[in-house]
């Protein structure tokens, strides 16, 4: 098991899942587009001409949980509530599979609620991308593990956040902790009887301070079951919050095992710089099931959108008036609709330069 290291600061990147994408899936018209987009993104260029390696394909806003931090628990989205069918998927994915290494069929729902998910995971891998999913586990059936499987699934994010079932309630409203550690033994258990490396299974704890004490107990236990990645990442706020202090005091621990303080820096993107380039204006394109595209996937109101996927040509709005004008916000260059943005408010963006 590739343990994360409880004494350092996680991170939101998956570089090891990336490296695997990029190597297993690489031609030579993604590579030429890689080094453009990276050339574009370094010279933080306004209007680019290479398109997204990265593909944040929202299949579904509904979920069967009622965390307290997420919108989709909460209600307050902001977009209607919809599951994006596979006619709909594949005409946005034809559109950018000969450049993608992967696509993520997840950001604000339970993936496995979509009825197509099997289908789309089976067409990314017809088409040599690779695909990586998000879920809670709690709906899932034991033929759903077989399907899983079978699927040609890459990489299955589990979300778990807790060893134990009354932890786990503070913050997965309305799940079973024993249901998905059932499937999640079953899951690796079935994987090893049909001796495939696939997906690749990673359990993500959201250290907050209900569940803090508890990381060395779950490092004990991925390790006993045999899980791939262990990954603690810090616990962020939805980007529209109005009141993020106390929300912070409520669900923020005092500490680390580092030390780290999480009242005193800002982790809600997984980043601490403010003076780098936003990478999700270059690398990746977050389009959400009704077909808005989002800036970046931490950005969920449809007030915020850049343009709709489903009504536009995805290459007009790759460098339509709004991305030009986010970009814009890392570079010397300025265009006078950059503050209409929601990128303007982002922590990335340091507004004294």
């Amino acid at each position: 098991m590739n343990e994360s290291v409880i004494k350092k600061t996680p991170q939101y990147t998956r570089l090891r899942r990336h490296a695997f994408s990029f190597i297993s899936h690489l031609t030579p018209q993604k590579l030429l587009n890689f080094f453009a987009t990276e050339l574009h993104m370094a010279k933080r260029d306004i209007r680019i001409g290479s398109k997204p390696y990265l593909l944040i394909l929202d299949t579904i806003n509904r979920c069967n949980l009622r965390c307290p931090l997420c919108p989709t628990g909460t209600d307050s989205l902001n977009r209607p509530r919809t599951r994006l069918d596979f006619e709909r998927f594949r005409a946005v994915f034809d559109g950018l599979k000969h450049y993608l290494f992967e696509v993520n069929l997840y950001n604000w729902g339970e993936p496995f609620l979509n009825k197509d998910i099997y289908r789309m995971i089976a067409y990314a891998k017809a088409h040599n991308v690779g695909t990586s999913i998000s879920s809670n586990l709690n709906i899932i059936k034991p033929d759903d593990l077989d399907s899983i499987i079978s699927s040609g699934l890459e990489y299955l994010v589990v979300s778990l956040d807790a060893t134990t079932p009354q932890v786990y309630d503070t913050y997965r409203k309305a799940g079973d902790f024993n249901t998905v550690m059932n499937n999640l033994r079953l899951l690796l258990r079935k994987r090893g009887e049909r001796r495939v490396a696939h997906p690749m299974i990673e359990w993500q704890f959201i250290v907050m301070k209900s569940n803090m004490h508890q990381q060395e107990d779950a490092v004990a236990l991925a390790r006993d079951i045999g899980v791939d990645v262990m990954r603690f990442i810090p616990v962020g706020l939805p980007f529209d919050t109005p009141d993020k202090a106390s929300l912070a005091r409520e669900w923020y621990p005092v500490s680390d095992k580092s030390g780290y303080d999480y009242g005193k820096n800002e982790l809600q993107y997984g980043q601490s710089s403010r003076k780098s380039t936003c990478y999700y204006l270059y690398r990746s394109a977050t389009i959400n099931p009704d077909g808005g595209v989002s800036p970046c996937c931490v950005v969920y109101d449809s007030k915020y959108d850049f343009g709709n996927a489903f009504s536009s040509n995805f290459d007009e709005i790759w460098n339509n008036e709004r991305f030009q004008s986010a970009r814009a916000l890392f570079s010397r260059k300025k265009i006078s609709a950059a503050r209409n943005t929601p990128c303007y408010t982002c922590p990335l963006f340091d507004k004294s330069h």
